[in-house]
């Protein structure tokens, strides 16, 4: 019984030893859990931390800035214009008749006065000079045959006068009879007549010598304007008429262009006619690529064309390179007003609020300024006021950028 009570006390005393030591592991195991979870805390607690800075870092806009600058702005209009020849003639025959010869074709250098360009009816006009000339031989004669008669007629009036002064003395003496001197005296007043039908005669003779004279200078006139000179110099830029065709006044035969002074032409709309001053105003001009340079208004039409509502401007260009010839397409800029402003580029403002902004950085921190726009020229916009200085603004990531955004600037333009 005693042996019995004694196994049972060994094992109550080995099951409470158990228990011990079972309750030390475990005291053990949940410090080591303790210092782990604070131990882990405290990481947590700092990599929250650097998480956090690298996040604000990585919030801040990447933007590039670039000045504004003091520049030149224009008011002015794009169109498109076209090169007239100053100076052209659409020669016409000054005779009607057959073309007999065209003496030059396009392309042609034609020199004022001296080239000869075409010729009409030669043949025809020859024998006309030729007839106005045997005319004139003609007239020629009958002048010198009325003054032989006339002549002619002096003799017999002196005879018919000195017989008249002998029958007179004879009547007086009683030695003839009074009709034989009656007689005489007839003859001498019919003498006096001829001489002055004669005399007569002799002017209408002259008169018609005169006629057949201008007759042969208007005929020898004909002939040589049926030679047809370049009236003048340039070159031929159209051969309408071939020989054999009939040509007259008023129908071209050929176009002769001066290439020496030609003139830019444009059309403006109406709305710019009180802005466009002859002498004042300017037209920038290219033409084949080629930079013409700024040439002034020469010429401003007088009225408005009714139809289309625009008016005709003009410049003229003397000594032209060679590929600026009449015809060609000119890139024309009308430059109505210039003046000296502060300028961004255009892409820098910004729409905000129904405002326009622009963007600067300060303190790393994305500014908008409200900002008043002119004018715009060449990618540059013109700011009347809210800008005071030449300040770099942002000109590549202002869309992504409000007030206050952090920002960092990655470059800065030139």
């Amino acid at each position: 019984m005693s042996g019995k009570r004694l196994l049972q006390g060994i094992i109550s005393l080995g099951v409470a030893a158990l228990i011990v030591v079972i309750g030390i592991v475990l005291a053990v195991l949940s410090r080591g859990m303790f210092a782990e979870e604070k131990g882990g805390a405290q990481s947590s607690q700092t990599a929250t931390g650097s998480s956090k800075a690298t996040g604000e870092e990585r919030q801040a806009v990447p933007v590039i800035v670039q000045p504004a600058r003091t520049m030149i702005f224009e008011q002015r209009i794009d169109i498109p214009g076209n090169i007239l020849a100053k100076r052209f003639a659409l020669v016409s025959a000054r005779i009607p008749g057959t073309l007999d010869a065209i003496f030059v074709d396009e392309g042609d250098f034609v020199e004022a006065g001296k080239t000869k360009l075409f010729q009409t009816d030669s043949v025809k006009l020859t024998q006309a000079v030729a007839i106005a000339q045997e005319q004139v031989t003609v007239a020629e004669c009958a002048v010198r045959e009325k003054e032989a008669l006339l002549e002619k007629t002096l003799v017999g009036q002196q005879v018919a006068e000195a017989d008249f002064a002998r029958y007179k003395d004879l009547a007086e003496r009683n030695a003839i009879a009074r009709q034989v001197l009656e007689h005489q005296e007839a003859q001498v007043r019919q003498f006096e007549a001829d001489v002055r039908h004669v005399r007569t005669l002799i002017e209408l003779a002259k008169a018609q010598l005169e006629q057949a004279r201008l007759n042969l200078k208007i005929a020898e006139k004909d002939l040589a304007d049926s030679l047809v000179v370049a009236p003048i110099s340039g070159r031929v830029s159209l051969r309408m008429k071939e020989p054999g065709e009939m040509a007259g006044a008023g129908t071209p035969v050929l176009r002769i262009d001066d290439l020496s002074l030609v003139e830019v032409s444009i059309f403006v709309p109406s709305e710019y006619y009180d802005q466009v001053v002859v002498g004042q105003t300017k037209l920038r001009v290219r033409v084949a690529g080629r930079d013409l340079g700024e040439l002034p208004v020469t010429f401003k039409s007088p009225v408005v064309e009714p139809r289309l509502r625009t008016f005709q401007v003009k410049a003229l260009l003397q000594s032209p390179p060679p590929e600026v010839v009449p015809g060609s397409l000119a890139q024309v800029s009308l430059v109505l007003a210039s003046r000296q402003g502060l300028g961004v580029p255009t892409q820098v403002i910004q729409q905000r609020g129904g405002k326009n902004m622009v963007f600067v950085v300060t303190e790393n921190k994305a500014k908008a300024i409200p900002v008043e726009l002119g004018w715009e020229t060449e990618g540059w916009q013109e700011i009347r006021s809210g800008l005071s200085a030449v300040v770099p603004v942002i000109t590549s990531g202002q869309s992504l950028v409000d007030d206050g955004t952090p920002v960092r600037v990655v470059k800065e333009a030139g």
